[in-house]
């Protein structure tokens, strides 16, 4: 017997561009209300792991908020400074710079760059608020709004990054165009892009070829090349319950990309 709902929904994925973005943000916000209860028992436990993170001892939790999900995260970026890292770059790149990030999700990568203007880009914002994330207590600007429109003039950042975010927009290319175009002429532009096949919450095939070309606007350099596996022992480790979502077809590449707008 044919199953008309298979069908239906295997229909609507292949010609409705609304219902993509509909599974998408969908599978997007699952992982990420799972991800705020394991940051809860990392937090809170001293024997659980957070993707990878060891959990932190009482001298190194931060406590000043009355929020413990606030205290979480803020602990998570002082005892993980990975992202500027990732980035390659220091903690005090930007400091005095006006800086947009896209793609920040709810724990916000910019947070660990100091003493900087922060301006956070998501579609999931209200979303992230409503799961619980404490986005209204961090020390930056969120905006829910995809990166294909941004509500900023022509020329208004010095700084704009992007970290493992630009593989889940719906328009690249618009996204890149607009990143461009809201960066000043000699601005830095640094982002860490991944490689893999298609999936439902990260629909974006990237390469070399397609960001160079999509960042025409600056001059553009590889500065490190990594495979998944030197970043991530596991799925479940990356994803945990919602690994299934975010499963690679082939092997991931992570790039990170400097550039300056011409």
């Amino acid at each position: 017997m044919v199953d008309v709902k298979l069908h239906a929904d295997r229909f609507l994925r292949k010609v409705s561009p609304s219902y993509r973005v509909k599974r998408k943000h969908q599978a997007e916000i699952a992982h990420w209300k799972d991800e705020l209860l394991r940051l809860s028992q990392w937090f809170r436990d001293s024997s659980v792991d957070w993707w990878g993170i060891k959990p932190p001892n009482e001298q190194q939790k931060l406590k000043n908020s009355d929020l413990w999900e606030v205290n979480a995260v803020m602990t998570m970026h002082s005892v993980r400074p990975s992202y500027h890292e990732e980035l390659r770059l220091a903690k005090d790149e930007f400091v005095g710079k006006r800086v947009l990030e896209i793609g920040s999700g709810p724990l916000a990568p910019l947070l660990q760059f100091e003493n900087c203007e922060r301006h956070c880009i998501d579609p999931l914002v209200n979303m992230y608020l409503e799961a619980g994330w404490p986005l209204f207590a961090y020390d930056a600007k969120f905006i829910s709004t995809g990166g294909e429109r941004l509500p900023y003039p022509d020329e208004y950042f010095d700084v704009a990054i992007s970290v493992n975010a630009l593989d889940h927009v719906d328009d690249f290319e618009r996204v890149a165009s607009e990143m461009q175009r809201v960066l000043k002429r000699g601005g830095k532009l640094y982002i860490e892009v991944e490689y893999h096949a298609p999936t439902v919450a990260e629909p974006i095939v990237l390469d070399d070829k397609r960001v160079i070309d999509a960042f025409a606007n600056c001059r553009m350099h590889i500065a490190i090349k990594r495979s998944g596996k030197e970043m991530f022992t596991t799925l479940a480790e990356r994803y945990g319950l919602l690994k299934n979502q975010f499963e690679r077809f082939d092997k991931e590449v992570f790039v990170t990309f400097h550039g300056v707008k011409q």
